[in-house]
């Protein structure tokens, strides 16, 4: 008898805990977002694809350490990195995306939500990221890209004799030569640009110039280059190309637009600038093969280009890990980090 009794017993705690259960929240989802206090310029809230897009205005460089006040389903569980989120108190950094993790008040569903901050209107459409943290271009009011694929003959080779000569243009504003003038003083029956070509043709005309190593390490050759970025100057690189990230999308901005045969496709770029978005290094690069390719709004796709630090890191350092740093006219270079160019070993470009 009392074995029917404790089963009967079970039964019905097993019905009552069912029905206690089926009375649980089963969704996991945000429904209202913001924050208090805090400048925000718009807050899109996005349920069918569980996202949360925030625009910061222009002016906001940091966002870090922010609390969001939100509103999710009744009895949802919010986490971001396995951490129990509460609204109105737990603080995150928004430079850069994250997700939250909603579980459900019955916890049987679990949702996904991404968080897409920014804080300008460019740097995402361009396939960088949304929150720009830092940035310098070393640019001038005057243009100085050049296109190889207008310099004469040789043009397929003449990356080099083409990124001398805006080099050239960037340190002096009255510098009119031309990559064929260039070409026509060294290698004058074609074939590729070698890195002591550069410097002969810099010296030439005289435009001031020192020749520095780069890192063994991809934190050290970043280091390195945007220091003397900083410092007002420009960086030609000699580097393989193969190594430079394939576009993912043809309007981005970012990586190399332009197909590869392989490794050893030596080329010589410009570095005057970088940006640092979403905790992630870039460097402004005029790539001279542009070759007449255009995004959208007719800008070359060469200029004004971003290739990855990591990428730059590994084509230097697996071709040429050597820079050679040009300073505007009248400025002195730095000789005390000025390497001996006869004891480089020289690449080539094309």
């Amino acid at each position: 008898m009392k074995t029917w009794y404790t089963i009967l017993l079970l039964s019905l705690v097993i019905l009552i805990d069912s029905c206690k259960k089926d009375e649980l929240n089963s969704e996991a989802e945000f429904i209202s977002y913001n924050f208090t206090g805090q400048v925000v310029a718009e807050i899109e809230l996005n349920s069918p694809d569980r996202s949360i897009s925030i625009s910061f205005p222009e002016t906001v460089a940091s966002a870090d350490n922010l609390v969001a006040e939100y509103t999710v389903s009744e009895g949802a569980l919010v986490t971001v990195n396995n951490e129990v989120q509460i609204s109105g108190e737990t603080s995150n950094s928004y430079e850069q995306p994250f997700i939250y993790v909603v579980r459900s008040e019955d916890r049987l569903t679990e949702n996904e939500w991404l968080v897409i901050p920014s804080n300008n209107s460019i740097t995402s459409s361009w396939g960088l990221g949304g929150f720009l943290i830092q940035t310098l271009s070393n640019n001038r009011d005057y243009t100085w890209y050049i296109d190889q694929a207008h310099t004469g003959e040789y043009s397929a080779d003449n990356c080099g004799p083409t990124s001398a000569t805006m080099a050239a243009k960037w340190s002096d504003e009255s510098f009119i030569k031309t990559p064929e003038d260039a070409r026509a003083a060294y290698r004058p029956e074609g074939g590729w640009w070698y890195t002591d070509d550069i410097h002969h043709y810099l010296d030439d005309n005289n435009i001031p110039h020192i020749f520095v190593s780069l890192g063994n390490y991809s934190a050290s050759t970043w280091d390195i280059i945007t220091s003397h970025l900083d410092a007002g100057n420009i960086c030609i690189l000699c580097l393989d190309m193969y190594y430079i990230c394939a576009a993912e999308k043809a309007e981005w901005r970012v990586d190399r637009f332009y197909y590869t045969d392989g490794k050893d496709w030596g080329h010589f770029i410009i570095a005057k600038g970088y940006k640092v978005v979403d905790g992630k290094n870039y460097y402004e690069i005029f790539d001279p093969y542009s070759w007449d390719k255009t995004y959208s709004d007719g800008d070359l796709k060469g200029k004004d280009r971003y290739y990855r630090s990591g990428d730059i890191y590994t084509a230097t350092y697996k071709w040429w890990n050597h820079a050679i740093v040009v300073s505007p006219k009248g400025q002195k270079s730095n000789i005390r980090e000025s390497l001996d160019i006869s004891e480089i070993e020289h690449k080539w470009g094309r």
